[in-house]
């Protein structure tokens, strides 16, 4: 019995951590960035040079759809990565 109440309290912590972490993050979008997925935020421009990146990258397979859209994410971290470098410095 307190095995079962101390890991439901445990799990209903991890949850609510978890749950907060999102909001938390998006405080930290770059002016006139959109989040496509939790962490990732890009602009039109940088997303327009990335889905072509992705379409030309990825051709053919069982999973097309899917990996154009894991390609496109990493191209939009990366450039607005480095896009915050340059306006940091």
């Amino acid at each position: 019995m307190i095995k079962t109440t101390a890991l439901s309290i445990a799990l209903l912590a991890a949850v609510g951590t978890w749950a907060v972490a999102p909001a938390a993050a998006q405080n930290q979008a770059p002016p006139g960035a959109v989040m496509i997925i939790p962490g990732v935020y890009t602009t039109p421009e940088i997303s327009r040079k990335c889905l072509d990146y992705a379409a030309k990258r990825v051709v053919g397979g069982s999973n097309t759809d899917t990996s154009r859209q894991a390609v496109a994410a990493a191209c939009a971290r990366k450039l607005m990565a480095k896009q915050h470098k340059k306006k940091t410095t």
